[in-house]
């Protein structure tokens, strides 16, 4: 196996910063990683979201919101500075933005492209996947 493939389809804040944290190293590590945003997984890239700061928190994510003392990125800057620098795709979810009545432009701009779940398994066929 070469890589990773992060299936992500939680919308809570400290999942989605962990994916981007594993999927930032693995990249700079020259490790290939494939991050599939689906179902509430999609919800914290919405542009209104991430603007507002309007997101779900548990004590790690809210401590994480609150932290002056600490430099930690946002996922968005995470993600968009890891594929700078290594081998990493994000995709959104075709199925969940048609149920949502969304397209790309309602998301920050880190998705590489839209895919459905066979174009992603066909990215991710070689690779250690992973489910947040």
């Amino acid at each position: 196996m070469t890589g990773y493939a992060i299936v992500l389809a939680s919308r809570e804040l400290s999942r989605v910063q962990a994916v981007s944290t594993i999927a930032s190293v693995a990249a700079a590590s020259d490790v290939p990683v494939e991050v599939f945003a689906t179902m509430e997984g999609l919800l914290p890239f919405e542009k209104e979201t991430v603007e507002s700061g309007d997101f779900e928190v548990g004590p790690v994510g809210e401590r994480m919101l609150e932290a002056e003392d600490m430099d930690v990125p946002l996922f968005t800057e995470q993600f968009a500075q890891a594929k700078e620098i290594g081998p990493l795709n994000l995709y959104a979810c075709e199925m969940a933005m048609d149920l949502m009545g969304q397209d790309l432009d309602d998301y920050v701009d880190v998705f590489d492209e839209s895919l459905g779940v066979s174009g992603f398994l066909n990215r991710a066929q070689d690779k250690q996947v992973v489910f947040v």
